[in-house]
């Protein structure tokens, strides 16, 4: 009986009917079967493990036949290719290797993350931040770190600039802000509704009076769109005419590919509307025997001139005031940046734009200010400590 049931099991693999009597031919038979289905398992195991000893992917165990594959988001950069992409953006060996260590103690995984994500770069340079805040560093130590991140990050932002291009008002996306600039300079804000191949559609701007603004058809007008702190384009167009678009009452504009870009500061600026205090510098000559040197000297006894700081940056400020010095005067500046807290810089006076008579807008650019300064400064325009920031773009 069971020869006879080895023989039908031999039978199914496909081997050569044998007799009964030949059982040693059964034998033979049966052990090949036996040995091919085991080198099978033991191989398809060495396999398994190779894969994992050599980073694969282990397979998520559950109680059904079903599997899932769990897959990295690191990006795939070597540490040489990092550096060297690094370097191409400007930064240096210090702020290169700042960024490894920061990576690998806040468990980031490859640096290279920071390259493309800047909310991941923004998130973790807060954390960074605070942390040397609270730490026991000397002041000195501090400022110099927080002057390398602020620094490091300048570099991501232009970086990041250089490589968005917009060749076509056909690229912006629905929603986007623009504005519309009429030939007699009027300003408008609206924004897109819909961007189709002929034409773009926005939002009908209104008047201060609250009617609709009516622009003769093929009127030419500019369009800017900004973007974050200073960047952004501008084109010139026409007045296609005007239509409703998804139920909303629309004016239509004409297409460019003559697009352009907007310079970029060397340093991101933020609206700060607080008051200020402004002294003149005046140069004085000393003679000392056969030496003759020129010193800055400011009057401390004189009583500073009121302004308020419409806008800052690390690099500079904007002053409205109804005292302005002269264009090309030093000066030195009190700013109340934050509550209680109040830096001064030295600065000179680039450009004087007149806003009513009696009034005018000062623009400075800073000339000496201390690391500290500096730093509350970046602080403040990269919203250090603040809910809803620069830095959560």
């Amino acid at each position: 009986m069971i020869s006879q049931l080895l023989l039908q099991a031999t039978g199914s693999f496909g081997l050569p009917e044998l007799t009964a009597a030949d059982s040693r031919t059964v034998y033979i038979a049966i052990g090949i079967v036996v040995g091919f289905i085991v080198l099978l398992v033991l191989g398809n195991m060495i396999s398994n493990n190779k894969r994992i000893r050599m980073g694969g992917f282990p397979l998520k165990r559950g109680t059904g036949s079903s599997s899932s594959v769990v897959k990295s988001s690191a990006p795939k950069i070597s540490k040489g290719k990092f550096r060297k992409i690094a370097k191409q953006i400007g930064l240096s060996p210090a702020q290169i290797k700042i960024l490894e260590d920061i990576a690998e103690k806040h468990n980031v995984g490859s640096p290279a993350i920071f390259l493309t994500s800047h909310k991941t770069f923004n998130l973790t340079m807060k954390k960074v931040i605070q942390e040397y805040d609270n730490g026991a560093y000397s002041l000195e130590v501090k400022e110099n770190y927080k002057m390398l991140l602020f620094n490091i990050k300048q570099k991501l932002d232009k970086s990041s600039v250089a490589g968005e291009k917009i060749s076509t008002s056909r690229q912006l996306a629905v929603g986007k802000q623009i504005i519309i600039t009429t030939s007699t300079g009027e300003k408008y804000s609206t924004s897109i509704v819909t961007n189709l191949a002929d034409y773009m559609c926005a939002n009908i701007p209104k008047r201060s009076d609250g009617s609709m603004l009516r622009l003769n058809k093929w009127e030419p007008i500019k369009i800017s769109v900004p973007e974050k702190g200073d960047r952004g384009i501008f084109y010139d167009s026409k007045i296609a005419g005007y239509s409703t678009a998804k139920g909303i009452s629309c004016i239509m504009l004409q297409h460019s590919n003559s697009i352009q870009s907007s310079k970029q500061r060397n340093f991101p600026r933020k609206e700060l509307g607080k008051a200020c205090y402004f002294f003149k510098i005046n140069i004085v000559t000393l003679v000392d025997g056969k030496t003759t040197v020129k010193k800055a000297v400011i009057d401390d006894n004189a009583k500073g001139r009121l302004g308020s700081v419409l806008e800052i940056s690390a690099g500079g400020c904007s002053i409205k005031s109804q005292n302005c010095l002269n264009r090309g005067d030093l000066l030195r500046v009190d700013i109340d940046i934050e509550r209680r807290q109040t830096i001064s810089a030295l600065g000179k006076i680039v450009n004087i734009r007149k806003v009513t008579p009696g009034t005018a807008t000062m623009h400075i650019q800073f000339t000496r200010m201390s690391k500290k300064n500096m730093n509350s400064i970046n602080s403040y325009i990269y919203g250090i400590g603040e809910r809803t920031t620069i830095l959560d773009y």
